[in-house]
């Protein structure tokens, strides 16, 4: 047993830990019940390199992005959706490790042959971080930062506020985040190859507009790592 593992084990017994996915009481050092483990929505490979899903369900038509390639350890179903919603609404360290441990797997599985300069996250505007207090997609790419050994980058920055994409038709997605992130000053990311992590994809248009700012002030690659992917019929993609 690891240190680690002892001092988890001895605070559990004042603080017990509990599942990521559904908040059931659980032993220590697991990261989720038996019942939501069996349940995870896994993106199985062979994946899409266009839209990260499994290609047995990808829809997307191959069609390009200014993202290099996108990949998400699962869909954005079951106990894995249910994480990321709790994710949202609770900075929880535990649920951010064992996410980011997944995401990392992925990206090592994915994207082994890539020297990445730095990992990025989606950014938050100034009220939106205040009024959550956190960002989530930063705890993500700081977790990522540890285990891949990459260089954690904020140079994006979030212009102004937009209504949650959750809450719009896919057809709409597109334009509402139009415009809304630039290269903070004093960043140079000319020629860098860049992993973006994010908690959730679904018509990838939040990650496309940010991998578009990224290129447009130079990078050479943009690879998306979320945690969660949703998986779309062919009109919403």
């Amino acid at each position: 047993m690891t240190g680690g593992e002892f001092r988890r084990r001895a605070l559990a017994v004042l603080f017990p830990e509990r599942c990521i996915y559904c908040g059931r009481v659980i032993p220590p050092c697991r990261p989720g019940c038996a019942d939501c483990l069996e349940k995870l929505p896994r993106i199985e490979p062979p994946v899409c390199r266009f839209c990260g899903h499994s290609r047995a369900d990808c829809t997307c038509g191959r069609r390009r992005r200014h993202y290099d390639r996108c990949a998400a350890p699962f869909y954005y179903e079951g106990p894995a959706k249910q994480a990321v919603l709790f994710l949202k609404e609770e900075k929880d360290p535990h649920r951010v490790e064992v996410l980011a441990d997944e995401m990392a797997a992925v990206v090592r599985r994915e994207y082994g042959d890539i020297a990445f300069d730095g990992v990025v996250p989606v950014p938050m505007t100034e009220a939106e971080l205040k009024a959550r207090g956190y960002n989530q997609s930063l705890l993500l790419a700081a977790a990522l930062n540890e285990r891949l050994d990459l260089p954690l980058w904020q140079p994006l920055g979030k212009q102004f506020e937009t209504a949650p994409q959750k809450s719009l038709p896919a057809m709409e997605r597109s334009g509402n985040v139009l415009g809304a992130f630039d290269l903070k000053a004093g960043w140079n990311v000319e020629g860098a190859s860049v992993l973006l992590a994010d908690d959730v994809v679904t018509t990838g248009s939040t990650v496309e507009e940010c991998a578009k700012i990224l290129k447009i002030y130079g990078a050479a690659a943009v690879y998306v790592v979320s945690a969660t992917a949703s998986r779309l019929s062919k009109d919403e993609d």
